[in-house]
């Protein structure tokens, strides 16, 4: 494991902000999250594995995820930057927030979890000391909406200089035109506030006013309706989720075509979009499909957000030139390995068809049962992976009926799989078991988060909430340190079975589980 990275004390402790006039600001922004904790999660779209496969899918040939050097920006408590850490163990990371409550939670874990690979410092996410060095993939999850301009200016701007000629960078933010919904919603509850002090008590305000709102009155119409919907959504939102997001200041949206300027200002381009269905155009009106059709790549993503009324947007920035100039190349699924997702998984547990021909642009015929016995075949297996000759192998395709219309190519319908949110492409797999053994282990952060609330990652970078208490108490004991019996025996309180067989069954399926779900590893 590599030592983490060397710096004067001050520097690893704090880097100031670009000058005096930011200070109150930046002091103001970090005055709101220490006031209310932001609680956070796992994004596994910016995991350095997610981002590879799309670059690479597209054209690029991105670091190795192995030893990849990561800084995140607006790190929080850690929750997204830790479980990669503890993953990677030959990679660097860096997260930086304006926050020292949640810079002093993210070193605590670390430190708990024995991470010597990560840094945390506090300071303006718009700075970083030189002594940090260039970097692979770069975060920003929850940034470039919530900042000061000059913040996305000086952040676009580090990026442009310190992110190394083949890095990506991963960022989210609000957009236009669907937040013009979402904007109404937030002045209205901003003004009801405006007077009111004291997080607690805004927050009060601000959902009881959500609440009255999302109810039907005496007069409606779609206008109305629109609206109502946006309030119902709002009102049960969690404290941090509200505080800092609806209620935010700043809160900026932007339309695509804006950020993709902003972007190349700093010698930065589009390449995709993090979640690779999120450019289909799966549920577009004919028509606007023909307008589609004859725009660029860029144009085309501007369009989708106009057809999708889309509000929120993750996407993949570069430094480098792609060999296919930006376009899907399926053929570059034979570097990868392919395995269930979580929604195969989670459809096949519920009992839904896997291969649904009532969904838009639906398989049929011959590809619709070798795509179902495919997806019945990787849930059987999962969480294992395959490769794309494997696969080929498999299913025996192209089918060989004479006078059969030529078939798609087995790149294809995996990409097309893929797109849907189907089956998960991995450039560097975790070590996942399936079926555990006489001394079962998982994640240590999964242990960990275990003992400390509902919210658990997996090995693919998911976080899953887990309400049953005793799931969250058998993830903690799997250590490797125990037997299957010992697990059973420190079960019992959680688990008063009629017998000990009972019990050890249960334990059994939860272990199952554990393992279809990402988990459990060596």
């Amino acid at each position: 494991m590599p030592a983490p990275i060397s710096l004067p004390h001050a520097a690893r402790e704090h880097f100031p902000g670009m000058h005096s006039s930011d200070r109150t600001t930046n002091a103001a922004l970090a005055e709101k999250y220490d006031a209310v904790a932001y609680q956070g999660q796992s994004n596994a779209l910016s995991h350095p594995d997610r981002m590879a496969v799309v670059a690479t899918l597209y054209g690029l040939a991105p670091p190795s995820v192995a030893t990849c050097r990561v800084l995140e920006f607006g790190c929080s408590d850690g929750a997204n930057l830790l479980p990669m850490a503890a993953s990677l163990p030959d990679g660097q990371f860096v997260g930086c927030d304006l926050s020292p409550r949640a810079i002093a939670a993210a070193r605590q874990a670390a430190a708990e979890l024995g991470l010597a690979n990560v840094t945390f410092v506090t300071g303006d996410l718009s700075e970083l000391p030189e002594a940090f060095g260039d970097f692979d993939y770069m975060i920003a999850h929850g940034v470039y909406s919530w900042v000061p301009a000059r913040v996305r200016d000086a952040m676009f701007a580090l990026a442009g200089r310190r992110l190394k000629p083949n890095g990506v960078m991963f960022v989210s933010y609000n957009v236009y035109p669907g937040c013009h919904v979402r904007q109404a919603v937030w002045e209205v509850l901003r003004l009801h506030i405006d007077r009111v002090e004291g997080a607690r008590a805004r927050l009060d305000r601000a959902r009881e006013l959500a609440a009255a709102l999302a109810e039907p009155g005496t007069t409606q119409n779609k206008t109305d309706a629109l609206l109502r919907a946006e309030f119902k959504r709002v009102a049960p939102l969690p404290d941090c989720v509200l505080y800092h997001d609806d209620l935010a200041e700043p809160n900026d949206p932007v339309y695509f075509r804006e950020f993709v300027a902003h972007a190349g200002r700093h010698g930065l381009e589009f390449v995709a979009e993090a979640q690779l269905w999120a450019s289909a155009s799966v549920g577009v009106a004919p028509s606007m499909l023909r307008l589609l059709t004859g725009l660029d790549r860029l144009e085309r993503e501007q369009y989708l957000d106009f057809a999708h009324l889309r509000r929120f947007r993750q996407s993949l920035l570069c430094r480098a030139k792609s060999a296919t100039g930006f376009q899907l190349a399926p053929e570059r699924l034979a570097s990868m390995q392919i395995t269930a997702s979580t929604a195969l998984l989670r459809a096949a547990a519920d009992g839904k068809p896997l291969v649904d021909p009532a969904q838009p642009d639906a398989p049929a015929g011959a590809e619709a049962e070798a795509l179902r016995a495919l997806f019945e075949w990787l849930v059987a297996i999962a969480p294992q992976t395959v490769s794309l000759a494997e696969i080929e192998e498999r299913l025996q395709w192209p089918p060989t009926s004479v006078g059969a219309p030529s078939p798609r190519s087995v790149e294809a319908i995996i990409a097309d799989a893929c797109l849907k949110g189907l089956l998960m492409l991995q450039l560097h797999p975790p070590t996942l078991v399936s079926l555990a053994g006489e001394r079962p282990v998982a994640s240590a952060v999964s242990r960990w988060q275990a003992g400390r609330g509902v919210w658990v990652t997996n090995l693919w970078h998911e976080t899953i909430q887990v309400r049953d208490q005793a799931a969250l108490r058998l993830l903690t004991l799997l250590d490797g340190s125990r037997t299957r019996t010992e697990i059973a025996t420190a079960m019992a309180d959680v688990l008063p079975a009629a017998d000990a067989i009972a019990r050890e069954q249960r334990i059994d399926e939860y272990l199952r589980q554990f393992g279809k779900h990402g988990f459990l590893t060596r």
